[in-house]
């Protein structure tokens, strides 16, 4: 029985790496491409599965090859897929995903099937037994997903579980109004600096954190990639700081981090580590030299922190690292609880 369930987008990426963008009418030529499922909500999907956090998801793909071998990977992946529908008309969401030696990454797409998710097929029962409902912010773009990805978040609040939102850039430009009337019914909100900017008028992080709280967020954590992140519950305020690393591809890295201060809390921990750990999963996604990667093992996550430990910005995070540690390594916190202090 899935901990956590996510709903929006699944796609088919298809990403290629090259050396540099052509001129317009000219050639580029990848010297890396790979197939592979992607999509915010598959993303962060997979992510919880390979920490140890039974996850399911909802959606919607195509009645094609690409949706099978797209829930094929999620189900190897260890998600749990029957919340998937299947659409016999529309192909399934394929990204074409380019990255450039700098590690960004551009993306052009087809939602296909997405846009298509059935609300009348998501019902209340799909949620027993449940913690955590995390929401993709592209499920809100366009109907009938944006009334599925409405009534699942009312049939999730409901039942009683704790709720999160990654709204995402575009979702915000288009859908803002929506959002901020989705914000007071969020115990999580993801944004990053430009998207919190967007809703504030403000690129300070301090003082956007505080106006998206009266916004009525209960926590906002606020992603702020190679500078780490601002997790602010209740009245604290917490910066965490960033893992240097060498960047080789940044997608997929802000739903690494998401998948990561989610399983944190349901692993019982403290803000400050369960944002530790965000910061270590979207850091060892963007220096996967892997390409295209979605998932990360527990045992590297423990690697890669028992590295980073000794490191100068860590020194007041010993207790931190080590709870992080414990708990993803398999010593059991029975603890769930999404609210209270840092």
């Amino acid at each position: 029985m899935p901990q956590v369930i996510t709903l929006g987008d699944i796609n088919l990426d298809m990403m290629a790496h090259i050396a540099r963008y052509p001129q317009p009418g000219g050639d580029g030529l990848a010297d890396r491409f790979r197939l592979c499922a992607g999509g915010s909500a598959a993303n962060s999907a997979l992510m919880l599965a390979g920490c140890g956090v039974e996850t399911a998801i909802i959606g919607r793909v195509g009645s094609d090859v690409l949706g099978t071998q797209v829930l094929t990977e999620l189900c190897t992946g260890g998600v749990d897929v029957h919340l998937v529908q299947r659409d016999l008309e529309v192909h399934t969401g394929t990204m074409f995903i380019v990255v450039t030696p700098d590690g960004e990454r551009t993306m052009f797409g087809f939602r296909g099937a997405n846009a298509r998710t059935d609300p009348a097929a998501i019902s209340i029962t799909d949620f027993d037994g449940a913690h955590h409902f995390h929401l993709s912010g592209y499920a809100l773009l366009e109907s009938p997903q944006r009334e599925a990805a409405l009534r699942a978040l009312e049939l999730a609040q409901r039942a009683g579980l704790s709720t999160s939102l990654d709204a995402g850039l575009e979702v915000l430009r288009r859908q803002a109004d929506l959002v901020c009337e989705l914000l007071p019914r969020m115990t999580l909100f993801f944004p990053n600096l430009d998207e919190a900017e967007l809703l504030t008028g403000t690129r300070d992080a301090e003082q956007a954190v505080f106006r998206l709280r009266e916004l009525g967020v209960e926590t906002v954590v606020l992603k702020l990639g190679g500078e780490g992140c601002v997790v602010a519950p209740k009245d604290d305020l917490v910066a965490v700081p960033p893992f240097v690393v060498q960047v080789h591809d940044t997608t997929g890295a802000g739903d690494a981090f998401d998948a990561g201060v989610i399983c944190g809390r349901l692993k019982g921990l403290s803000w400050r580590a369960a944002a530790l750990l965000g910061n270590a999963l979207g850091a060892l996604m963007v220096a996967d030299e892997g390409y295209g990667r979605r998932v990360i093992t527990p045992g590297e996550v423990v690697a890669f922190l028992s590295q980073q430990r000794s490191l100068p910005p860590w020194s007041g995070w010993q207790c931190e690292f080590d709870a992080v540690i414990n708990s993803v390594g398999g010593v059991a916190n029975p603890t769930y609880e999404f609210g209270g202090k840092t």
